[in-house]
């Protein structure tokens, strides 16, 4: 039907002598033709001597080896993505501000020598008397693993923790996973 309807197309393109060199080709004989030519391969490969096939199993590793290096590659380049966001909201009297930043100084240079570490950033009230908090804390952690690993089995930060807590009348921990990112991103190399 095909080589019908492509006979009808080029004699009305290019002229009837066109579509007469166009042969007509079964969907049996497509595939007689496809089994003999890999019939033909396999005798091809048949006559090879042992050095030829070698060579050509070299030629062939070569081959999956780049595509495979290349696949590899491609995802060391692939730029990570954190997904263990904490937000941490502090409500600290006007007399414990000092040993407040001072203890949450020491819990943060702790922090930033974990593995699993991303970033932080601390906002602190401009309106002090006015805010629902005093300090919002940002902490960006690579998976929620790293995180957990530090403040169950981390006697320092346990510490810490506990030094903060009491600078401090109420703390609340949020985790946040990112939905949508619409910022620049840029990788420097």
């Amino acid at each position: 039907k095909e080589c019908a309807l492509l006979k009808a197309i080029s004699s009305q393109i290019l002229g009837s002598a066109l579509a007469r060199a166009v042969p007509t080709v079964t969907g049996t004989e497509m595939i007689r033709r496809f089994v003999n030519r890999i019939m033909s391969i396999n005798e091809w490969w048949e006559e090879l001597d042992i050095s030829e096939k070698l060579l050509m199993y070299m030629a062939g590793g070569m081959y999956f080896g780049t595509a495979y290096g290349t696949y590899v590659r491609r995802l060391q380049f692939k730029a990570p993505e954190s997904d263990y966001l904490l937000v941490s909201a502090y409500t600290v009297p006007e007399d414990k501000k000092k040993s407040f930043e001072v203890n949450w100084s020491d819990q943060a240079r702790l922090a930033q020598r974990q593995p699993g570490y991303e970033w932080t950033k601390t906002y602190k009230a401009i309106d002090w008397q006015d805010s629902p908090f005093h300090y919002v804390s940002f902490r960006m952690w690579n998976e929620a693993g790293s995180y957990l690993r530090m403040t169950q089995f981390d006697p320092t930060w346990k510490e810490l923790t506990k030094r903060v807590g009491e600078s401090c009348t109420e703390q609340k921990d949020v985790v946040y996973r990112l939905i949508v990112d619409d910022s620049v991103k840029r990788i420097i190399e």
